[in-house]
């Protein structure tokens, strides 16, 4: 029997190994399919982690942004208002202690040189801090993960990048201010205080002086932005981090695509200044189509107080764009779009809560938080 056994073996001994080759090299690729299965999955488990937590780190780094933004832009807003006057020249004609019709012009020019200002300086602040806080919020992630060749992002590094914004607060914002101020008289200066004007004039105004700001390569603050926003200048003894993150900041604040939704933002908030203005046309008009405001009116509006509940609804059958109002009326309107005390219905909240919350600068954000975190 066991002669049999081994005869039948030693016959089909080739087909016995052929087969055990075939059983071990399906048992083999069983083995190695249920491995790579399971590193597959390890690998993709990992992966949406690292997504999750990348897309928590980078939601509370817009939450630090947006908080960040409110408590400083205090600060600018100060400035700008300190730079820009007013209540001095309403306490001189308050007080009769001065030429009434150079008071006025003045006055003219300063009120729409403040909200002008606003809207640029808000649009450059937030712009700014988002790509800063982006890139140092995506090299910590990066450090935490410990991948290869990356930059040592410390604290100290940190502090010394946040601190180039500075240079905005307290010298970049003097020189823009007294950029525009300059802009806008140019504008507004063949303007007299008798001319009315319709809404679709203080529109096209406005866009003549942002035109005028837009063909001046020099001083143009979006596209020279780094020179209102930035200290460029560091100290030789400077962290060779800190020098690849500032030049990474100047390509992006003077990168085509930065640069447009900057311009775009500026339209925004020349657009909602004069949806917020349109609402003081609709007020009482006489049948020439020339909008009255009462004396006490005019001296609440003047005095900062601005409601735009107050004024009476325009006649449903009338067109708004041929309503028209004196400048010498328009300019206590245009004076109380910025209050001095703060408030949440002035255009300067109104503007930065509209800008932390648009979707473009939202998409641009994450964009750099997602190239630099990798």
């Amino acid at each position: 029997m066991f002669s049999s056994i081994r005869k039948f073996i030693s016959r089909n001994s080739r087909k016995f190994a052929i087969g055990g080759a075939i059983v071990g090299g399906l048992v083999f690729m069983l083995k190695y399919n249920q491995y790579k299965l399971n590193e597959w999955r390890r690998q993709e488990v990992q992966q949406v982690l690292q997504r999750t937590r990348r897309n928590q780190h980078f939601e509370s780094t817009e939450r630090s942004c947006a908080q960040t933004i409110m408590n400083l832009a205090g600060s600018i807003k100060s400035s700008v208002l300190k730079l820009l006057d007013s209540d001095t020249v309403i306490n001189n004609l308050k007080n009769d202690s001065c030429d009434k019709i150079t008071a006025w012009n003045h006055l003219k020019i300063l009120s729409v040189s403040k909200s002008v200002a606003i809207i640029y300086a808000n649009v450059m602040f937030v712009f700014t801090l988002k790509i800063q806080l982006n890139l140092i919020s995506a090299n910590m992630f990066k450090n935490s993960q410990k991948t290869e060749e990356i930059l040592e992002f410390n604290e100290t590094v940190q502090e010394k990048y946040l601190t180039l914004c500075s240079h905005f607060m307290e010298k970049g914002i003097h020189t823009l201010t007294l950029y525009i101020k300059q802009k806008v008289e140019e504008v507004v200066n063949s303007i007299s205080l008798t001319d009315k004007l319709s809404i679709r004039d203080l529109e096209l105004l406005h866009w003549s002086i942002m035109s005028s700001i837009i063909a001046d390569e020099t001083n143009n603050p979006i596209k020279n932005l780094t020179k209102y926003m930035l200290l460029t200048t560091v100290d030789d003894d400077s962290s060779e981090p800190l020098n690849k993150i500032m030049t990474v900041t100047v390509d992006l604040l003077e990168s085509d695509e930065a640069q447009s939704l900057m311009q775009s933002s500026v339209r925004s908030g020349f657009v909602l200044l004069i949806d917020r203005i349109s609402k003081f046309f609709t007020q009482k008009f006489d049948n020439s189509g020339v909008a009255h405001s009462s004396d006490s009116n005019v001296k609440n509006i003047l005095n900062g107080d601005v409601n735009t509940n107050s004024c009476s609804q325009v006649e449903p059958y009338f067109n708004l764009h041929e309503i028209k109002i004196p400048m010498a009326k328009l300019i206590p309107i245009l004076n109380g779009q910025v209050q001095n005390l703060p408030s949440s219905h002035d255009i300067h909240s109104n503007w930065l809560q509209i800008l932390i919350s648009d979707e473009k600068l939202q998409t641009f954000s994450a964009n750099i938080y997602e190239a630099f975190s990798f």
